[in-house]
């Protein structure tokens, strides 16, 4: 039996304006009894003079390696929550000195645990505060933990490229390296999409990217390499606003066309990620926008 325990949890809606120093801790703790394993998740927020961030911690007690691993300390602030290549790097130096510490199996072992953890969180949380940089911490520590799954050499070097539906406010907290989409399915469902969304020009980018492809399984990066080749050698005009993968909807070029935007638009139709947030229902792929709530729960 799994469950969580949400202790009482503090609305911060006018932090800004404090000019004291501040900081409340909270835990969200996750008990695997089946495993015998605790997870806990601590955060507070410290204002100090105006000044506000956001420490993360996670904990995790295994009884069955009679050991308790601290995956340390995440910091957000305005200025590096939505940086990618700050996240991205966080990310990588994390990984490889946990790795010397703790070793590969152990990561693979916790992923899995941390990754129930995450979804059991969502069931307890409105929509609107899914979008909360708590719940995104929770998501980041995921991504590290999962990075086991692709260290194939065991060296504890790898990548983390933060997705940018994370930092369009798009999707939860991800990794390109692992979303993985099931080619034969996409195409299938695009095919039938195709039937009754028939100004979808989103549908076609895809499915021309796509065409030719003989892998069954590709993640979001190796997706986007379809993607940007496709325009360059066979696509002579650039998306339109309001098209699925345009970031926003707006008439004339998507100046802000992304091929994160696209595959969330197309993807989070069908629900079918974990990362797409709760309340997830098939609709349009144009006018959706999300608003992000800075450190609110």
């Amino acid at each position: 039996m799994k469950n969580i325990y949400l202790k009482p949890i503090l609305t911060f809606l006018t932090f800004a304006v404090l000019n004291v120093c501040f900081a409340q801790k909270v835990q969200w703790v996750h008990n695997d009894e089946k495993n015998i394993v605790q997870i806990t998740y601590e955060f507070s927020l410290n204002v100090n003079n105006g000044d506000s961030s956001l420490s993360l911690n996670l904990t995790i007690v295994d009884k069955q390696e009679n050991q308790i691993f601290d995956y340390g300390v995440i910091t957000l602030n305005s200025k590096n929550v939505l940086d990618s290549n700050y996240l991205s790097e966080l990310l990588n130096t994390k990984y490889s000195a946990l790795w010397k510490q703790y070793g590969r199996e152990i990561f693979l072992k916790h992923s899995d645990y941390l990754s129930q953890m995450t979804l059991n969180v969502r069931d307890t949380l409105s929509q609107r505060n899914q979008h909360s940089f708590v719940y995104q911490g929770l998501f980041m520590f995921r991504s590290l933990l999962n990075g086991a799954k692709r260290d194939i050499k065991n060296n504890g070097v790898i990548n983390f490229t933060v997705l940018d539906s994370y930092v369009l406010a798009l999707s939860s907290f991800g990794c390109t390296e692992e979303v993985y989409i099931n080619i034969p399915d996409f195409k299938n469902y695009l095919e039938e999409r195709k039937k009754w969304d028939k100004e979808n020009k989103g549908i076609d980018y895809y499915l021309g990217a796509l065409k030719n492809e003989k892998s069954t399984e590709l993640n979001i990066i190796e997706i986007t390499v379809r993607l940007e080749e496709y325009f360059q050698n066979q696509f002579a005009r650039w998306p339109q606003g309001g098209q699925c993968g345009c970031c926003g909807n707006y008439s004339g070029n998507c100046y802000f066309w992304s091929a994160a935007c696209l595959a969330h638009d197309m993807s989070c139709q069908r629900c079918q990620w974990d990362l797409c947030f709760g309340g997830c229902v098939p609709s349009s792929c144009s006018g959706n926008s999300i608003s992000w709530y800075w450190y609110l729960l």
